[in-house]
């Protein structure tokens, strides 16, 4: 009896990682973003002229923002096809607006530049901040993790500082319409 037993749990669990091997995700991706359950503290739309860049959300665990509430994620989806370079441009212009030093935003950028993809329309690049360290996902694969708690939470601080260059985008995810 008690070998049926262990046999039906490594079944269990060789069924799990075959289901999660089929879907392009292993075990420890879905142990380790609770983020898609989160609900929604607010959405909104990055445009240049015309053009719409992204879409994004801002989730936490319970749906309500505060300023030191953690754990967050960050989830934004390309509507535009970007390539890597100018993903980590974009982030070094608004790491000068927010008054960060060149030696630390080139270690930093050093650091993204060996994370991010260049992203297709319809990607969604994903950051999870627990307070101490963040991490990336492409839609649901962990691509990398930044353990330095200042450049994790300076990443946050281009979208959540009340010094972002897009205050409206601010209010808009942390559900100040």
């Amino acid at each position: 009896m008690q070998n049926h037993s262990v046999f039906k749990s490594y079944k269990s669990a060789l069924l799990g990682i075959v289901v999660a091997g089929l879907m392009g995700v292993s075990n420890s991706a879905f142990a380790s973003t609770p983020w898609q359950s989160w609900p929604a503290v607010g959405e909104a739309q990055l445009k240049w002229g015309p053009w719409v860049i992204y879409d994004s959300e801002l989730r936490t665990p319970n749906g309500t923002y505060r300023n030191d509430g953690l754990p967050l994620a960050l989830v934004i989806k390309y509507q535009r096809n970007i390539d890597n370079d100018d993903l980590i441009d974009a982030t070094d212009d608004q790491w000068v607006h927010l008054g960060i030093t060149k030696f630390k935003r080139d270690k930093w950028l050093r650091k993204l530049a060996t994370i991010w993809p260049d992203v297709r329309k319809g990607d969604r690049l994903i950051f999870v901040y627990d307070g101490q360290q963040g991490t990336f996902y492409r839609d649901n694969r962990q691509i990398g993790i930044v353990k330095d708690h200042e450049m994790a939470r300076s990443f946050v601080h281009i979208w959540l500082s009340p010094q972002t260059a897009y205050p409206d985008i601010r209010n808009q995810l942390i559900g100040r319409r």
